[in-house]
């Protein structure tokens, strides 16, 4: 009861005080507060729905019911309700409040803008975020209520938090609201881009608007006014409105006088134009158009003054672009200044006169009613200027009476967009180009159309609210007519462009992942309405194409997967951003690869139509690469499509052919007969057997590709398509494929237009051929008997055949028979060497019968032609070759059929009865045909043949004897056969034997000769005489003859045999051999391809699902990477992606014994490799080559076109592997393909560079042999690639020929040394000792990339004991003139007897002191063996396995004392014991063992006792290596490793001597010609170490000592001191006149000048960039000896005159400070990069000609910094929008700045970046932000690697203004805190690796930092510049206080000056004072051969006093 009063209380306590607050609620706000109301609420307990209405009350001021009448007036107690939703325990009234929200706030776009600008887009994903206490429907009400609000609106933050709304803990589980969320994401996507502006002015306000400065002269002869606009439809009572109307003013330019331009919207909506003159106020009307509501217009008015004097002034009404009304207006004089000026603003009132002056009532409407008549005309649409009645639109009143009329003015009381005025005439081209550029285009004349390329000039102001910040408003003319707004800007962010800031596209894929989780829990799709009726019918016909209106789309969203398509359509529609997005991101692929792991129920034709919508939206905007892309990963990707039921997978078909059918040409190529037929053999060949579709379904399918396969040859084939058909049916084993495809050829030979081509095609050797393969295969046979379905397939066959054979062929001569006949003789041949399908002489016998009813009708046809005959007669011939040969052996042959055909086409060719000599043969073949067919013991056959024969012979005379015998002898073969087997036969060969021997009894004389023979007249008795005959003597003669040519026969035939396996059966299995391997190549080529998508795909969730990303996370495991600084350290870790714990390894180390040694082995190997003597490497390149390449080189410069110039085989060695591929190097680049399948991450190591990108290149052996080269580009890189012995010459002399200037070639490593000069560099201590060490390393064939050769580094202390390291005790080092194995004296004595005892008795192997070597894999492994991926390295090394704890690197002092013990272990250091610290830490947690006697677990890296940490010992072994010691003794290791202590008696007397197997030169591999035991013998060398070549013959000078040094550089006359190795004896100079009084925000000497070649002496380019935008290019010499300032400055003039002065092109963003991050130059001094514009570009200027040359606009808000890397490269960019981009700074003939488009976009912060730094060769981007993080990523693959979070105690918000990378990639990072009143500065150090070093607080406010070496150096806002040591951040002397701000400093590149500017314009120049010495006056030198002395070059800089810092 009490709660229930407390309640009530509650309520009225609510009403009473909204009441009481209605009138000020800001009051409320900020007296009470809403957020303590809710605390006390919800102390009450669950509210009753009563005290929710209340609030609902609150919020419309009003009946929360009346929601349809009443807007949000108070948006507060909204916010609280949303809040409170999961804390109400009743469902019904989470459900009620959700729905009267979505209700209330979608009411309007007034309420949807409320809602948004109170962040209640935020607040409802906090809400949603609690979901296990939200009710389903409550949560969709608010997740659509989100679509609704993000569609006006959508933040980048508001959408990383939607997204992360959507994490799952599980993996595979998709959350309860993905399916929402992408409707709402989709709905925020789908709101048309065109239609309103995300950035305006909000005018509601009554005394809001723009005012604009005075207009002195007005600059043209016209007046053009051109805005967006957009009023609210209002909501007031329009019976009101007449009484107090006000005209809202769009615009008023008046005189003092009040005479001018004027335009204003009435209370109705109407535009009315109106023109002020002294005594007029004339107005024109735009009738019709009302502007209320709520929809965005573009309104131009253009008033153009006559043309002639007293000519016609007229005004021309635009809106949306097209022209409304021309009328006459007047035009004012233009000769007075505009004093008030204003746009959307009430401005000036006038005075009303009385009432009795009014002349005429004032419109009420529009239009009047007595003048329907021009209502009329206007409502036509037809008028545009040529109006009945102008004088109807237009109305004059007296000056001074317009308030009386129109109503007082007031503001535009609506949002305006961007404004530009025009002081000329505008052209309706011209103002239809501006509305088309739309209401979000921030300069409408950078589109290429030709009418507004002049408009620039013609602007007189352009405002815009996205460069406006209260109250300025920037006019972004060049008149500078900078506006006041009263009012509010406001800014609504399109999830178009946000995307961009938090992923890209990439980030919606795991939506889509999320949807296949959801697989069959699908709620949405239980009814039948898969697919709308009209769609599923047609099957045969063409795809129904679909409109895209939103009502087919919103059918297509019942299917999530076709919503989640659309999603991404709409995201790309008319955003050319997000299409390039797409492409660079592989989204296609992507979304190609995800669509194939979608449940197949999920899968129907509403996903098909939504793919259909997505392509067409791409064609339309005519994206051909996009395109390509959706055809190759989406339509014509059959894996996608072939699950899902059959009206899915026919209606993609039909929709393929459709599309097809439309551009033919287009998919011939990829998509046309090989690739149908593939696809054919892939998803519908026998491994779809299994299919979940009907057997009808599939052979719908099939035949639908069949028809596409028809469609494609129909209009003609090519040589390629039939080779393509001719493969698959070799290579198919189906017997329905077969039919399909034969069934498709013969269709097409008996109907196609073109079937001669056809026909021609398949003449070809080797296609046709094919199909007589088919019928003896044996892989149909046994199944298709069972099936008895082979008749289908032969049948089909033979058809074409057949149609081959007698259409394809239309001679008659005796070639063409020859092609036919080799159908028959390729059967035969099929049918003896093989199992046929059907025996093949019925085949044969088939096609017989065939042709012979063709050629009957041929013959039969009144217009025969002779060929038809001639045909006939060789028909004959085969037919008769045929039976006589296959029908001895089978005499089914003689069928009833083929006798019929034949008998009627010798009938028709009435043979028996013509004349001459071809009638004659054919006669006899006739006559020989009968009587076969009279043999068959087919009695119908023979009854037939013994009829026909006997006609034959009634009617004729037989002539010849001979022919005569020979008919006797076959009768009476047959009769005997007969009578001997009692068959049927002789009753009917009787008769014929008569009438044979009664017509040729006299001809043979039968009287002499056969005196026994019965008479032939008729006796009966004949058969029985004549059996008698038979078996008499006389016939065996006759009988002998005939079998002589039997066995003629059978020899011929076996002949033929031979050659038919020959001629067709090779041939055709080559083909079937040839097409499998395509096939599958082809299939390893799509797998690779999907491998690939889907290896990018996780490439880029690496960012998605990282701790940064919006999606969720892994851990993470590093490994080396293979980039290097400078000085060639590999500092760099990386993400190992394929992470292996070695568990395995280190179980079988636990459980296994030890290796057998493999030395034995190598010594038998070995003897046969021995080269006696030693040669150097040198190349001699051929002559003519040189010769031939400049030549090249002219005609190069002409054709800029690129040619290859060679390209061969090799491979890419890499420490983990060798990577087989093509090097291609052309005219301008050289390319490498990876030719490996698995490819690492998909990509493989394809790449490519610019030739002038090529440092140096170097020859190197590989496995001992010279075959290899190292090539080292700019940005640090190098690639080891082998060759083939004779290769590698050719390829170095090539790339050298092409790039002579700055490699040099040909030379050996010891010219090349000498050459280098680096030996004087390092005596003069201008290199410090690491860097000539890994120089000497490198020049002596040392390599990173492989492990046998790796850079060597000698050990340098001996003290790993004490608690400190003293360097100044020489004691502590290593004697660096002996060899590691007798730095300890015991060992010597042992290793001399060792090498003079040695005698190998074989007298191969020289002596030797050592077994071991210094520097070998297993070494280098040893060392690594906790780094990835030498770990793996190691493991494989060892089989599989660790090796035991004890053999493994675990300590440092034990690893020495092991050396000094152990003379046989003779291990250096590698160069990573210098700088690598992570080498030391087991980060990976690897299971290394237990030591065998102490039990100690091997873990980290155990350090001498003087170093505290891993990065300590690397830092004190590092300053050991450049100790005084080392540099006075390092020359005595350099002797012994790469110098004349290396070899000969040098070498033995410095017990240096190694096994002869590790000296260059001492083996030749390649005289051993066994493979395997060459490939031992390479691996036991590469085992065994290689020593490096020698580079000096003679000893090596010493180094001289840091004095020696100063001494000889003073006296020098140009040479320039460090001033970080004087830091006490700096000295300051000012120099004036650049930018007095203006701060100079940039100063900088770029790195890279091409110094001109007069002399060494001239000067450098120093630049200045100014506040107000002006650039110097100075002259600079960082010497001059004559002169006290030790540096020669010379003034660039045209900084100081206004006529030559050179700017950057503005304007900045207003209130953006402008500071020097905002700049970069170009390290050749030719470009100026520029953020910081109000427009988000990055600028490019060109320094020489001060031009703006360049205007990049990619990101979505303003460029807070850049950027530029020490190589020159790259450029970074920082943004508001909180995205990095890194960007190619190009600079070729043609084109200079940067590429067009972004190389990465790098996402993650989730506020403004506020500096960027970029290292290319550590390939490492580094951002940081006002988040308060620094976010590391790489530059190659923009992949992220990590955030680091500066250490803060305060919760106030840190920010992060400054960093900076040093060259090991430290990380410098200054934060700020700021607080109320105090500023905390702090300095941050981390590590490459991104290990938290320490930090330093700051007393000042940095304003710019730079790290130069292993210095940092600071300028502060209070005047300090400091320098600090990088590595303890301390100070390394007290600052230098320069009295006043500093802007920007930077470090000049030899190190021996920083330049500083200063708040006041000055430019202060620190450098080294002078040594005393130098004092004394010298001569003055002279420049360039002036007189001139320097001093009144360099006048004005005078010593700086910077000591008054008190």
């Amino acid at each position: 009861m009490d709660i229930i009063k407390k309640r009530c209380l509650a309520c009225k306590t609510l009403f009473l005080l909204s009441n009481y607050f209605v009138s000020n609620i800001e009051v409320f706000k900020e007296r009470i507060g809403y957020a303590h109301i809710y605390e006390v609420l919800k102390s009450l307990g669950q509210p009753s729905r009563e005290l929710l209405e209340e609030l609902m009350n609150m919020a419309v001021e009003g009946d929360h019911m009346a929601v349809g009448i009443l807007g949000i007036s108070n948006v507060q107690p909204l916010l609280l309700l949303i809040q409170w939703l999961p804390e109400l325990e009743s469902h019904d009234l989470q459900i009620f409040i959700s729905n009267w929200l979505r209700r209330i706030c979608c009411i309007n776009r007034q309420s949807r803008a409320t809602c948004v600008n109170a962040n209640m887009v935020i607040r409802i994903i906090e809400t949603l975020n609690s979901h296990s206490a939200l009710h389903c429907t409550c949560a969709e009400n608010l997740i659509a209520l989100l679509g609704s609000l993000g569609s006006q609106s959508m933040g980048s933050e508001e959408l990383l938090q939607l997204i992360r709304l959507l994490r799952t803990d599980e993996p595979k589980r998709a959350h309860p609201y993905v399916v929402p969320v992408m409707r709402a994401i989709l709905a925020m996507a789908r709101k048309q881009g065109m239609a309103s502006a995300l950035q305006y002015f909000n005018l509601y306000h009554s005394m809001a608007g723009i005012a604009v400065p005075s207009i002195h002269k007005w600059p043209g002869s016209a007046f053009s006014f051109n805005a967006w606009l957009c009023l609210d439809q209002d909501r007031v009572d329009p019976s009101t409105t007449s009484k107090s109307g006000k005209r809202k003013q769009l615009y008023s330019f008046f005189t003092g006088s009040g005479m001018g331009f004027e335009a204003f919207i009435t209370y109705s909506g109407v535009l009315v134009v109106a023109v002020c003159t002294k005594r007029e106020y004339a107005t024109v009307m735009l009738p019709d158009h009302c502007f209320f509501d709520s929809l965005w217009h573009n309104v131009t008015i253009v008033h153009m003054p006559g043309k002639r004097p007293f000519g016609q002034s007229l005004v021309y009404i635009y809106v949306n672009g097209q022209q409304k009304v021309s009328a006459p207006l007047r035009f004012p004089a233009m000769n007075e200044s505009f004093t008030s000026c204003c746009i959307g603003s009430a401005g000036q009132r006038t005075t009303t006169p009385p009432p009795s002056q009014i002349p005429d009532p004032p419109f009420s409407s529009p239009i009047m009613p007595h003048r329907t008549s021009l209502g009329g005309i206007l409502s036509t649409g037809s008028w545009g200027g040529m109006l009945g009645k102008p004088e109807l639109i237009t109305k004059m009143i007296s000056a001074g009476t317009q308030d009386s009329e129109w109503g007082c003015p007031t503001s535009l009381e609506g949002q305006l967009g961007s404004v530009i005025i025009f002081h000329e005439a505008l052209q309706p081209p011209q103002v239809k180009a501006l509305y088309l550029a739309g209401p979000n285009c921030l300069t409408p004349w950078k589109s290429q159309e030709a009418e507004v390329a002049d408009l620039p000039s013609k602007v007189l102001l352009h405002y815009t609210p996205k460069a406006c910040r209260n109250p300025i408003c920037l006019d972004l003319s060049a008149n500078l007519l900078h506006g006041r707004l009263t009012g509010n800007k406001v800014v609504n962010w399109d999830i178009k462009d946000m995307i961009n800031c938090i992923g890209g596209i990439n980030v919606l894929f795991p939506l889509l992942e999320q949807i296949s989780f959801l697989g069959g829990q699908m709620p949405e799709k239980s009814e039948g309405e898969t697919l709308p009726p009209e769609l599923v019918t047609p099957v045969e016909e063409d795809w129904v194409v679909l409109s895209s209106t939103k009502a087919s789309e919103a059918r297509l969203e019942k299917n999530i997967v076709a919503t989640f398509i659309l999603m991404i359509k709409h995201f790309i529609q008319r955003h050319h951003v997000n299409q390039e997005n797409l492409i660079h991101s592989h989204g296609v692929a992507t979304l190609g690869a995800l669509l194939q792991k979608v449940p197949s129920n999920l899968m129907d034709v509403n996903v098909l139509m939504a793919v259909q919508l997505l392509i067409e939206q791409v064609s339309v905007e005519k994206n051909m690469q996009l395109l390509q892309q959706m055809y190759q990963h989406l339509l014509f990707d059959f894996s996608i499509w072939n699950s899902g039921d059959f009206p899915f997978r026919i209606g993609h078909i039909q929709y393929l052919s459709t599309i097809i059918k439309d551009s033919r040409r287009l998919f011939r190529k990829k998509y046309g007969v090989q690739f149908l037929l593939d696809t054919l053999r892939i998803y519908y060949g026998s491994g779809c057997k299994d299919s979940d579709l009907a057997p009808d379904d599939l052979r719908t399918i099939r035949t639908s590709l069949y028809g596409l396969i028809k469609y494609f040859l129909s209009k003609g084939g090519t040589h390629e398509e039939i080779q393509s058909i001719v493969g698959y049916i070799a290579a198919t084993s189906e017997e329905e494929q077969l039919c399909g495809i034969l069934d498709v050829l013969f269709s097409l030979l008996h109907s196609s237009p073109t079937p001669d081509q056809l026909f021609l095609l398949l003449f070809e050797p080797g296609n046709a051929d094919i199909l007589y393969a088919l019928l003896l295969h044996q892989r149909y046979s046994d199944r298709l008997r069972e099936l008895g379905g082979d008749n289908e397939l032969i049948q089909l066959l033979t058809d074409i055949l057949l149609c081959i054979m007698w259409k394809g062929i239309e001679k008659s001569d005796d070639d063409a028979w020859i092609e036919r006949g080799q159908v028959f003789s390729a059967l035969t041949k099929l049918g003896i060497s093989n199992e046929l399908l059907r025996p093949s002489d019925e085949i044969k016998l088939n096609l017989l019968e065939k042709m012979l009813e063709w050629s009957v009708t041929d013959n039969r046809d009144s217009k025969a032609l002779p060929t038809h005959a001639e045909n006939a007669f060789k028909l004959l011939l085969i037919v008769q070759d045929f039976l006589q040969a296959e029908g001895l052996v089978n005499s089914n042959l003689w069928t009833e059929k083929l006798l019929e055909e034949l008998v009627t086409l010798m009938d028709s060719l009435s043979v028996w009865y013509s004349a001459g000599l071809e009638a004659i043969r054919l006669s006899q073949v006739q006559v020989q045909l009968l009587l076969g067919f009279i043999a068959q013991d087919n009695l119908q056959v023979c009854a037939m043949a013994a009829a026909k024969l006997n006609t034959l012979l009634q009617t004729k005379v037989i002539e010849s004897q001979s022919e005569a015998c020979y008919l006797l002898g076959k009768l009476e073969g047959i009769l005997s056969k007969s009578i001997e087997e009692k068959t049927e036969t002789y009753s009917f060969l009787i008769p014929l034997v008569r009438t044979l021997v009664s017509k040729i009894y006299e001809l043979l004389f039968m009287n002499l000769h056969l005196p026994s023979l019965p008479p032939t007249n008729g006796s009966p008795s004949f058969f029985e005489d004549f059996q008698e005959y038979c078996s008499s003597e006389d016939h065996e003669n006759c009988y002998e003859a005939f079998m002589v040519n039997m066995h003629r026969r059978d020899r011929e035939r076996g002949e033929s045999k031979l050659k038919f396996q020959e001629h067709f059966v090779e041939p055709f299995s080559r083909k079937a051999r040839q097409e499998n391997l395509r096939y599958n190549s082809m299939l390893k080529q799509l797998n690779s391809q999907h491998t690939a998508t889907l290896r990018q795909w996780k490439a880029a969730q690496l960012y998605l699902l990282s701790e940064r990303g919006p999606w969720k996370q892994h851990p993470i495991h590093w490994k080396l990477s293979n980039v290097e600084n400078f000085s060639r350290m590999r500092l760099k870790l990386v993400q190992n992606y394929n992470f292996n714990s070695h568990q395995d390894a280190s179980d079988l180390r636990d459980n296994l014994g030890e290796l057998p040694s493999s030395e034995s082995l190598l010594l038998e190997v070995v003897k046969q490799v021995k080269v006696s003597d030693l040669e150097d490497d040198v190349l001699e390149l051929p002559e003519e080559d040189t010769a031939a390449s400049s030549n090249l080189d002219e005609k190069d410069e002409q054709s800029q076109k690129e040619k290859l110039i060679l390209s061969e085989d090799c491979e890419l060695i890499t420490v983990i592997d060798v990577i087989p591929g093509r090097l291609e190097i052309t005219t301008q680049h050289i390319y490498f393909f990876d030719g490996s399948i698995e490819k690492e991450e998909g990509v493989g190591f394809d790449f490519k560079w610019h030739l002038s990108q090529i440092r140096e290149i170097h020859l190197r052996r590989y496995n001992l042999r010279r075959s290899a080269l190292e090539i080292f580009l700019t940005d640090q890189t190098n690639y080891f690639l082998n060759f083939n012995k004779e290769v590698r010459n050719k390829v170095y002399s090539r790339i050298l020929s092409l790039r002579s200037p700055n490699i040099s070639g040909t030379r050996s490593p010891q010219e090349l040394f000498k050459a280098s000069g680096l030996m004087q560099k390092w005596v003069n201590r201008e290199i410090s000792n690491f860097d000539y060490l890994i120089q000497l390393n490198t020049m002596a064939g040392r390599t990173y990339n492989d492990l046998a050769q790796y850079p060597v580094f000698p050990w340098i202390l001996r003290d790993y004991t004490s608690e400190e390291l003293d360097l100044n005790n020489p004691a502590v080092f290593r004697d660096l003139s002996k060899p590691i194995g007798v730095v300890n004296e015991k060992n010597a004595k042992a290793v001399k007897e060792k090498y003079e005892n040695f005698e190998d008795p074989l007298g191969i192997i020289d002596k030797f002191h050592y077994g071991t070597h210094y520097s070998n894999a297993a070494g280098v492994m040893h060392y690594l063996i906790r780094v990835e991926p030498f770990t793996t390295l190691h493991i494989q090394l060892q089989s599989g396995r660790f090796d035991c704890a004890d053999r493994q690197f675990h300590s440092i002092p034990a690893t020495w004392q092991a050396l000094m013990d152990n003379p046989n272990d003779v291990k250096e250091l590698i160069p990573e014991f210098f700088y690598f610290p992570e080498f030391l830490e087991n980060q990976n947690g690897f299971n290394l063992g237990q030591l065998q006697i102490s039990k100690e677990v091997v873990n980290d890296v155990v350090l001498p006792k003087w170093a505290h940490s891993p990065e300590d010992f690397i830092y004190k072994h590092r300053r050991a290596l450049e100790s005084e010691y080392v540099s006075a003794h390092l020359h005595e290791w350099i002797d012994l490793i790469f110098g004349y202590k290396q070899r000969g008696p040098a070498a033995v007397e410095a017990l240096n001597v190694f096994y002869y197997c590790t000296y260059e030169g001492a083996v030749d591999l390649d005289a051993l010609t066994d493979e395997k035991e060459r490939k031992a013998l390479e691996g036991m060398i590469n085992n065994f170490g290689q020593t490096p070549c020698q580079l000096l013959k003679e000893p090596h000078p010493q180094r001289l000592s840091a004095e020696e040094v100063v001494q000889r550089l003073t006296k020098s006359d140009t040479s320039t001191l460090n001033l970080f190795q004087h830091l006490t004896e700096l000295k300051s100079f000012f120099i004036e006149g650049i930018s007095d009084g203006v701060p100079i925000v940039k100063a900088v000497v770029p790195r890279n000048q091409s110094r001109s070649f007069i002399s060494q002496g001239s000067p450098e380019i120093l630049v200045t960039a100014s506040l107000n935008c002006i650039i110097g290019t100075h002259g600079w010499l960082p010497y001059d000896k004559n002169i006290s300032n030790y540096f020669t400055f010379i003034r660039d003039t045209t900084v100081t005159n206004p006529k030559t002065q050179r700017n950057m092109s503005g304007p900045f963003a207003p209130g953006l400070e402008i500071t020097s991050k905002l700049f970069a130059v170009s390290h050749d001094a030719k470009l100026l990069f520029s953020g910081g514009h109000w427009d988000n570009s990055i600028r490019v200027t060109s320094l020489t000609k001060g031009k703006l040359i360049g205007q990049h606009i990619r990101h979505m808000d303003i460029v807070t910094c850049l950027a530029i890397d020490y190589c020159g490269i790259h450029l970074i960019s920082g943004s508001r929008d909180t995205t990095c981009m890194i960007w190619q700074i190009v600079q070729q003939v043609g084109y200079l700045g940067l590429a067009p488009k972004p190389l990465q976009i790098l996402y993650g912060h989730t506020d403004e970046v506020s500096s960027v730094s970029i290292s290319t060769e550590l390939d490492m981007a580094v951002s940081g932000s006002k988040d308060g993080t620094v976010i590391v990523r790489t530059i190659r693959k923009g992949q992220y690697v990590r955030t680091l979070r500066p250490p803060c105690e305060s919760s106030l918000l840190l920010t992060v203004p400054n960093l900076a990378v040093s060259w090991e990639g430290h990380i410098v990072v200054h934060t700020s805190i700021e607080g109320k009143t105090t500023l905390k500065n702090a300095l941050h150090l981390y590590s490459v690796n991104g290990k938290y070093l320490c930090s330093e607080t700051l007393k000042e406010e940095v304003s710019d930092i730079c790290v130069t070496g292993e210095y940092i150096v600071m300028g502060s806002l209070q005047g300090f510049l400091s320098i600090r040591d990088l590595y303890s951040l301390s100070l390394s002397i007290s600052p230098l206080a320069m009295r006043l701000p500093i802007h920007c400093i930077s470090v000049t590149k030899e190190y021996s000056h920083i330049l500083v500017g200063l708040e006041d314009g000055k430019l202060i120049i620190v450098g080294v004072g002078k040594p005393a010495e130098m004092r004394s006056g010298q001569l003055s030198r002279k420049l360039w051969g002036s007189s001139k002395r320097l001093s009144q070059i360099s006048s004005g800089e005078t010593e700086y006093n910077t000591q008054d810092s008190k």
